[in-house]
């Protein structure tokens, strides 16, 4: 049977979704106003809805929902005290904060860890020049439906916001980046929820080992585990991408900024956000992987060198189908847990590739940091990655 008219088509199913999101949209929104003041209680419901298609769907359910989810974070079971508690892989077991949710009360007591600074305070601190330089290349991130002067006010709220951020444990460094985070929470939830919420994050979640501790111990470590999964679902492609030595830094702002630098639209940066705030802390790793093996036939038609297939996927594509890779991610958690990833696999994986002969001299003494995020050139990648393949073990 052939189908005639396929835009036809294309617009009944568009139809279809959008009915779809309605009626999911009309139930969340039920669903809040009868637990308006107990949604800390039904977490598992929250996190249903992010995670089923379309995830929370607007931003006025997003400004009610995310700061539940991130008072009660699925935590990483691999860590140590400076970063994470311990958990199991279990996407039932939490890290729960004292927060309470209230419409006019966004502060917990596990949060309220210093007493608010002034402006003053906030401009002496020692990233505020840092900050404000990144918050001012922040112009494409912004939808296109918000004016120059919303947008101004915006990015003038948004300095002291991180900083605010930062302020809430001496010892967080910033790094480029996570001022793509803060503007979506911004953006979202406006400058008192976004602080609370982005204050939850820092202390609680995956960003304190990024604020707190070296991107090599952190992130760069947790982006080998690509590769595992790479070799467990694409082995032609795993064998590809580790003979070019590529690495992992073609990636490394997508775990960093919950892919809201890579993206190109706003839509789709909110659904990874929903996504992750209601899933393990390693899942930003899992969409990492799924988005590669998504793009694999593009890497296999490439020029087989490292420059090639990294420039390749350094640019995220316009169209690239988020939602069915949130769900490719899902599946990849299930079959690898991040228990069995970190441990057993990534034996048998470092085991094939033979990594014990492998002889590196030292990395430089040269801060990754200032690789990071932006106008960040191939040369320089091909350079470290030679020194950052598979180096950590678990």
């Amino acid at each position: 049977m052939r189908f005639q008219n396929s835009k036809g088509n294309g617009d009944v199913l568009k139809n279809a979704v959008s009915r779809t999101l309605q009626i999911k949209c009309k139930r969340m929104r039920t669903f809040i106003d009868e637990n308006h003041d107990s949604l800390h209680l039904h977490i598992s419901q929250l996190r249903q809805f992010a995670l089923s298609a379309g995830g929370l769907v607007l931003d006025e359910i997003r400004a009610l929902v995310w700061p539940v989810l991130a008072s009660s974070l699925v935590q990483d079971s691999f860590g140590d005290e400076e970063t994470t508690s311990t958990f199991s892989d279990s996407d039932f077991e939490s890290a729960h904060s004292d927060f309470i949710y209230e419409e006019n009360n966004y502060k917990s007591s596990s949060t309220s860890i210093l007493s608010s600074p002034t402006l003053q305070d906030l401009q002496s601190h020692r990233e505020w020049n840092q900050v404000q330089m990144d918050v001012g290349r922040t112009l494409s991130r912004f939808p296109p439906n918000i004016s120059d002067e919303e947008r101004c006010t915006l990015q003038e709220d948004l300095t002291p916001l991180i900083v605010k951020i930062l302020w809430s444990c001496p010892r967080f460094h910033y790094y480029q980046g996570f001022h793509d985070v803060c503007l979506t929470l911004l953006l979202v939830l406006g400058n008192e929820k976004a602080e609370h919420v982005g204050t939850l994050l820092a202390n609680n979640g995956i960003f304190r080992g990024y604020l707190l501790k070296s991107l090599e111990d952190t992130v760069l470590r947790d982006l080998d585990l690509m590769y595992v999964l790479l070799w467990k679902v694409d082995e032609e492609l795993e064998k590809v991408v580790r003979a070019v030595e590529l690495g992992s830094l073609f990636a490394l702002s997508w775990p960093l900024t919950w892919f809201s630098h890579a993206l190109h639209h706003y839509h789709q940066i909110v659904l990874c956000f929903d996504f992750f705030l209601a899933t393990h802390a390693l899942t930003p790793i899992f969409l990492t992987s799924a988005v590669v093996l998504w793009r694999s036939n593009a890497v296999l038609n490439c020029s087989r060198d490292m420059a090639s297939i990294h420039h390749l996927l350094n640019v995220m594509p316009n169209d690239i189908p988020v939602q069915a890779l949130i769900h490719d991610a899902q599946d990849l958690f299930r079959m690898f847990p991040p228990s069995r990833l970190r441990g057993p696999l990534m034996e048998d994986y470092q085991h094939v590739i033979n990594i014990n002969r492998i002889r590196k001299p030292s990395l430089p003494q040269i801060s990754l940091r200032n690789w990071l995020v932006a106008g960040t050139a191939t040369a320089a990648m091909y350079i470290i990655s030679k020194y950052m393949f598979i180096s950590s073990s678990y």
